[in-house]
């Protein structure tokens, strides 16, 4: 094995010497549209910083030589074999995953770290997948490769690279898709929703019509009632209309108040139909934008731009329910434990000493100022997990002055042996007993913590 690289969270590339053939590029890949075991042409793009899983392999397995390449009988699960440990690809189902195993046997690293079956755990031993009846495994596979092809070994990689374009493709005209008729419903529900209201505000012209009988026939109106019949005096034959009354008012006081109900039926009309106008115009840009080759991401930008996008900021108001605001920011650890970070200051001091009981594990970063980051117990007596310490660790680091600095220390204490500095500013505390914990892949658990939020 001479050199490791990882392409992305679910796809490691390895180059193998073989004594008589040269260099080979292998790809072990996770990912859900294409798993597969395969040989490459060529290196391809890689990341700028080396996930965990790569990390691993690297300071393990790199220069040693590979004993075996064997697969699990009737399943897609592929073991790879070294002196210092094992590399593990599960290639099937929803959430295929590759996992590094040390030389005891437990699971130390893993290419997608929320896609992991529930029986498997960091720092636990490996399970391997439950056998399928004899039944179900006896099937053909779907044969890929042209053995009269001038480059059988690589058809695998490239069915691969077409599948994966194929589906990147469909995702693209999918996100694409959905922008637009996300903001094409809206604006016709916009639409429909003031059509109905202009149709309710027809009644204007009615209201300005009984102002101007009420008004000539004002002696008929009597306080206290609440209708009147006067003569209509502009249709045919002058019948007799009923003509709404507030019983609190007298006949001129009515008159004031058919009016004013006249002039804000006609105002509103008026408002409406602007906004249907604005909204018929703004169907017409969608059409433009629709009808143009722009790629999901610049049709968002441009649905942003002409202010059409549909992501609206939730509002506040007294009639959303909210609970009581807490110090702290609640993620959620691989292990599903919890962990709370301090929003600074004030918060720290209550997250720390009004929220954390004596034995939970309280961390921030050394020699910098950051928030205070508390792992609670599970349970009583009960620690929490190892990886969750490491999350809550690489939560210390990114709510830090030091934030993306690899490798970063972080201090570890139990909550009962810290103290508030008296006289010192909020959050300003001592510790008498604590350890280090350094955090080396910090970006990869950020991005699944706020990713699981």
């Amino acid at each position: 094995m001479q050199r490791i690289f990882q392409r992305h969270d679910g796809a490691l590339l390895f180059q193998i010497w073989r004594p008589v053939t040269g260099a080979l590029w292998l790809v072990l890949s996770a990912d859900p549209v294409a798993p597969r075991l395969a040989e490459a042409a060529e290196k391809g793009p890689m990341p700028q910083r080396p996930p965990a899983l790569c990390q691993w392999a690297r300071s393990t397995l790199a220069g040693r030589r590979l004993d075996a390449l064997r697969q699990i009988k009737g399943e897609r699960v592929v073991i790879l074999e070294f002196a210092g440990g094992q590399i593990v690809a599960e290639l099937f189902g929803r959430q295929p995953n590759i996992y590094a195993i040390d030389e005891a046997g437990r699971v130390v690293a893993m290419a997608r770290q929320g896609a992991h079956r529930d029986t498997i755990m960091l720092g636990e031993a490996y399970t391997p997948p439950p056998q399928r009846p004899a039944d179900e495994t006896e099937a053909a596979p779907h044969r890929v490769v042209d053995p009269e092809s001038p480059a059988p070994a690589r058809q695998i990689e490239i069915w691969a690279t077409a599948r994966l374009a194929a589906h990147g493709a469909a995702v693209e005209a999918r996100r694409r898709r959905q922008a637009i008729e996300g903001v094409r419903r809206r604006l016709t529900r916009l639409i429909e929703g003031l059509e109905g209201d202009t149709a309710r505000h027809g009644e204007a012209e009615d209201l300005l019509r009984q102002g101007e009988l009420l008004k000539g026939q004002l002696h008929l109106a009597k306080r206290g009632a609440e209708t009147v019949k006067v003569q209509d005096w502009y249709a045919p034959d002058a019948p007799w209309v009923e003509i709404a009354l507030d019983p609190k008012l007298d006949g001129p006081e009515n008159v004031q108040r058919l009016f004013a109900r006249y002039k804000k039926a006609k105002a509103g009309a008026a408002q409406i139909a602007e906004r249907i106008t604005e909204a018929e115009l703004a169907l017409l840009r969608l059409e433009e934008i629709e009808a143009s080759d722009l790629d999901a991401e610049g049709v968002e930008a441009a649905l942003k731009a002409e202010g059409l996008s549909r992501r609206r900021p939730q509002q506040r108001g007294p009639g959303r329910a909210q609970g009581p605001r807490m110090p702290f920011t609640v993620f959620t650890s691989v292990a599903g434990e919890a962990i709370w970070v301090g929003r600074g200051g004030a918060d720290n001091h209550a997250t720390t000493f009004h929220h954390a009981r004596g034995n939970d594990q309280w961390l921030h970063v050394r020699d910098a100022a950051g928030s205070h980051v508390i792992a609670p117990c599970p349970a009583r007596g009960r620690d929490p997990h190892p990886e969750t310490l490491k999350d809550a660790a690489a939560l210390a680091v990114h709510h830090s002055k030091i934030r993306g600095e690899s490798p970063a220390d972080v201090m570890v204490a139990r909550r009962k042996h810290v103290r508030a500095i008296p006289g010192a500013g909020p959050g300003r505390v001592s510790v008498s007993e604590s350890r280090s914990v350094t955090v080396y892949d910090g970006p990869e658990r950020i991005e699944r913590l706020y990713s699981r939020r």
